[in-house]
């Protein structure tokens, strides 16, 4: 009979834990991560490749989610891959352009290499807000917006919105927002919303 009671709390207690980890943080989210000074290609992003003097050499590539681009323009058998995501745009251009002499397609290359279209960074917002949905972040400005704003984008609170109960999923970690609360604090460090961050207002009870 003991050993079933000590069995049974040892259960109990495995519950408790479980419930615990599921169950929304108070404390608020920890500062993003900083951006660097310049930008790094991502997956996604769609690329212009120029060489001076070389306009037959000019070509467009998306790269892929191995964060590789072909570039048949500077190889003999029309196939060229190299890894380009997590590189600056300058970085990419110095490398196209060693490809380039080495290969001996060019006896001097000069590369330059232009983003034209970003891989989506979007953050989303549900419950009680007027218009719910996926929001892609501002183009020409970093990823980072505070909670306020980016509920502003989703056409503000809904006349339900508890204000005091947001909640901001990230990654696996739910935290609550007072949002109602900080507004009265002046001064108080901002909540900043981040690429795949999904908040959601919840409806106030009557």
């Amino acid at each position: 009979m003991k050993a079933l009671t000590t069995s049974c709390l040892a259960v109990f207690g495995l519950l408790l834990v479980a419930c615990a980890a599921n169950r929304p943080s108070s404390h608020l989210p920890p500062p993003p991560p900083r951006v660097a000074s310049h930008y790094s290609i991502q997956p996604g992003d769609l690329l212009a490749i120029t060489f001076a003097g070389e306009p037959d050499l000019t070509q467009q590539t998306r790269v892929d989610w191995n964060g590789m681009i072909n570039v048949p323009t500077l190889a003999a058998e029309g196939n060229a891959e190299m890894h380009a995501a997590g590189l600056s745009p300058s970085q990419l251009a110095a490398k196209l352009s060693s490809y380039a002499v080495s290969n001996k397609i060019l006896v001097k290359a000069r590369a330059q290499v232009l983003v034209i279209e970003y891989a989506t960074l979007a953050y989303s917002v549900l419950g009680q807000v007027a218009q719910p949905g996926r929001y892609n972040f501002p183009r020409g400005v970093q990823p980072r917006l505070p909670i306020e704003e980016a509920i502003a984008l989703a056409g503000g609170y809904t006349r339900l919105a508890r204000q005091s109960k947001v909640l901001l999923k990230r990654g696996s970690q739910v935290y609550t927002v007072d949002l109602k609360k900080l507004a009265a604090e002046p001064g108080h460090p901002p909540v900043i919303v981040i690429p795949g961050d999904v908040i959601t207002v919840t409806e106030r009870m009557f």
